[in-house]
């Protein structure tokens, strides 16, 4: 599993080079990503570790038993919850459209499709890859979603090419297409046996929020930085792909196990070594950036429609960003102990937080219409605004840990 993230992550990290190459800093692709940031909010709380620890112990204690399984309402829930994620993808990503007013009006309207239906389609096979994890069939699901990753990247180039941004995401539909026909179409009839109690209330939205809080705030900063009508978000996409590979290769990784080492007993050193770790990480990163930074992006990105004046405003993007990270390493970190706690412990504590974090939100996004700033500052407020209040959030969530098991 560890080595099929790592895998994953690379692939993901290959996509984003081969996409620079192609389409630098375009105006056509900088409003690609702005619309595309609605369907990977989605994708944020429909997908990853937050989803699986609100449902992986269901199907893990409804197959343990041995008993045949049907998984008939399992199938309907996530018909039904996948065409509403489709629909409220449009509800959002079609006023985006009409924003960015772009020259050609009909591709978008039609990315929006395939975006939306890509959102729609991760959802639902996510709930099925969890009910391969749940059958104890981890390398297969491994197995799976490498494979899935791994077309997606073969076909970015000559998609990209061929059909421009739209194809970027039909690359990504080709991949899950395949995943969805070979891995997942058997388990769609496994309808005979005990019939498997499913619904909404088996996901909990407040942890899977505060799971992926991190991409979240910077899918939201990166909003944010695409509002200015120009291609600041390209600078800003690249730079946080830089920046998030420590993230995702290193911290996260800790995180887990620190999560599985707290899920058995409290251990306060490991907290403790946790967060400084995660805290010379950061500052690590910040050094290796403001030092070295300007090269990695040059040899990264800096070939095909990717410029030298790019690298430079990518690299003094994430000069800015950097410390950022300090906080969101810092702030993951603390949240362990409280993800590693009964979630309905937590539930009500967990909302609470969300509440806080949206309504920060809101008021920061209110707060932009009166500020005569660029898009540029406005998506720097947003990332250390949120991060900050994370850090004090996380923080809280760890008091809350050691209160309820000393209760």
């Amino acid at each position: 599993m560890f080595f099929s993230n790592i895998v994953k992550k690379a692939f993901g990290f290959i996509r984003e080079i081969v996409l620079a190459s192609v389409f630098g800093s375009s105006i056509i692709y900088s409003n690609f990503i702005l619309l595309k940031t609605v369907s990977d909010l989605f994708s944020q709380l429909s997908q990853g570790s937050a989803l699986q620890a609100s449902l992986l112990s269901k199907f893990s204690k409804i197959y343990i038993k041995g008993n045949d399984i049907s998984l008939i309402n399992v199938l309907s829930f996530s018909k039904t919850a996948a065409f509403r994620i489709f629909l409220i993808s449009q509800a959002l990503q079609l006023p985006i459209v009409f924003y960015i007013n772009p020259e050609n009006y009909c591709l978008f309207i039609f990315l929006s499709l395939v975006l939306g239906l890509l959102v729609s389609t991760n959802f639902f096979s996510s709930i099925f890859l969890l009910i391969i994890q749940g059958k104890g069939h981890f390398k297969k699901h491994s197995i799976a979603t490498t494979i899935d990753m791994f077309i997606s990247t073969v076909l970015i180039y000559p998609f990209s090419i061929f059909f421009g941004v739209l194809g970027i995401a039909l690359s990504r539909m080709f991949g899950l297409f395949i995943l969805v026909y070979k891995y997942l179409r058997p388990i769609f009839n496994e309808l005979q046996g005990e019939r498997v109690k499913f619904n909404f209330n088996d996901i909990n939205l407040p942890i899977m929020f505060l799971g992926n809080f991190a991409n979240i705030i910077m899918l939201l900063s990166r909003f944010v930085a695409g509002l200015d009508d120009g291609n600041n978000i390209a600078f800003y996409n690249y730079a946080v792909v830089l920046l998030n590979a420590l993230l995702t290769a290193v911290v996260l990784n800790l995180n887990t196990i620190v999560l599985r080492r707290l899920s058995i007993k409290k251990e306060v050193k490991l907290i403790l070594f946790s967060v400084f770790s995660a805290f010379f990480l950061g500052l690590g990163l910040v050094f290796i950036i403001n030092l070295y930074g300007l090269d990695i992006f040059k040899l990264l990105f800096e070939r095909g429609a990717f410029t030298e004046d790019d690298t430079l405003a990518t690299y003094y993007y994430a000069k800015d960003l950097s410390k950022s990270f300090i906080f969101i390493f810092i702030a993951s970190a603390l949240f362990q102990p409280f993800f590693s706690m009964d979630q309905v412990l937590i539930k009500k504590t967990s909302k609470v937080m969300v509440i806080i974090l949206l309504t920060s939100i809101l008021i920061l996004f209110s707060a932009f219409i009166f500020f005569d700033n660029t898009a540029r500052q406005n998506s720097l407020i947003m990332i250390y605004v949120l991060s900050i209040e994370s850090v004090l959030l996380a923080a809280y969530s760890s008091f809350k840990y050691f209160r309820t098991k000393t209760n």
